[in-house]
């Protein structure tokens, strides 16, 4: 997956063409405390906007490289 160049325009122009890989879906809002103490669990985190109902955060990581990004990125953010 790719970011959408709304997405670009936001974050960078180094991020065009860049491969993504999710490694992490969430679709529900935790408080960072509780979230780090359950383990990070799956479909989780604590920065959803509930306000997003339903709509897939994603934590993510470069394809090529296997660096993991410092920002989540919403579904419509991304190109799949």
């Amino acid at each position: 997956m790719r970011m959408t160049n709304d997405a670009i325009e936001n974050y960078g122009e180094k991020w065009r063409d860049v491969e993504l890989v999710a490694t992490h879906k969430a679709t529900k809002y935790m408080p960072s405390k509780e979230f780090y103490a359950k383990g990070m669990p799956s479909g989780y985190h604590p920065g959803y906007d509930e306000s997003m109902k339903g709509m897939g955060l994603y934590d993510l990581k470069i394809e090529d490289t296997g660096e993991e990004l410092t920002f989540s990125l919403y579904s419509y953010e991304l190109i799949f």
